[in-house]
């Protein structure tokens, strides 16, 4: 068990390393790791989803570095746009510092969405962003650009906090939307997906050499 926990971590390592190559274009200038960002694998594989997917519409539960990045491509490619929402107002108020630096505020936006009661979440006194900013920054950005075509779940935090993320933004999603979350091997993330699987009928299946867990919206 334990060279094969060994060969697993090796094999992320290599496919960061060559993650981390292909993403040299989108390099133009330093950015800080921050934690909680995606592994270069598993920024990648959403890179590759945006691209091969043809997806326009892009939200982000838990924003850093790799929205920025995320930010990038949409401008090389020359459409498309990210709506980032995030609780941690230092690293909100980071991305979107750096986001105006770099000229990137017509492709992505950053919201400052506290942590808050929340009547989908799971447990009885369980927090997920703030159930009314949520609603209305979704709402004014589907009535602008149409319906979600991509949802990334990479926050908040831990447990299953993240559960609310389907309940809320199901009926903002296209048919056909992918629907990406990072973390998948952890146990807690795993009894969210199962819960999302069996009450959205979403299928579920892990992006090679990451952990990042990949479903398609039913049409």
């Amino acid at each position: 068990m334990g060279d094969l926990h060994l060969d697993d971590s090796l094999a992320r390592e290599l496919a960061d390393l060559s993650a981390l190559q292909r993403l040299g274009s989108l390099n133009t200038e330093y950015l800080p790791v921050l934690s909680g960002d995606l592994r270069p694998a598993a920024l990648v594989a959403v890179m590759d989803e945006i691209v091969l997917g043809a997806r326009t519409v892009l939200v982000e539960l838990g924003c850093g570095s790799s929205s920025v990045l995320l930010a990038r491509l949409l401008q090389q490619r020359g459409f498309g746009h990210l709506l980032s929402i995030e609780h941690d107002e230092r690293m909100a108020a980071f991305v979107a510092s750096q986001l105006r630096r770099e000229g990137l505020g017509s492709v992505a936006r950053v919201v400052h969405a506290p942590l808050s009661r929340h009547p989908a979440a799971l447990s009885r006194h369980g927090q997920w962003y703030a159930p009314k900013l949520v609603h209305d920054e979704v709402l004014g950005y589907v009535e602008r650009f149409g319906l979600v075509d991509l949802l990334l779940v990479d926050g908040p935090g831990f447990g299953d906090s993240r559960y609310p993320a389907l309940p809320v933004l199901r009926a903002v999603l296209a048919p056909g939307a992918t629907v990406l979350a990072d973390d998948a091997d952890r146990p807690d993330e795993q009894v969210v997906l199962t819960r999302w699987s069996e009450e959205f009928g979403l299928e579920f299946r892990t992006a090679p050499r990451t952990s990042l867990a990949v479903a398609t919206v039913p049409a």
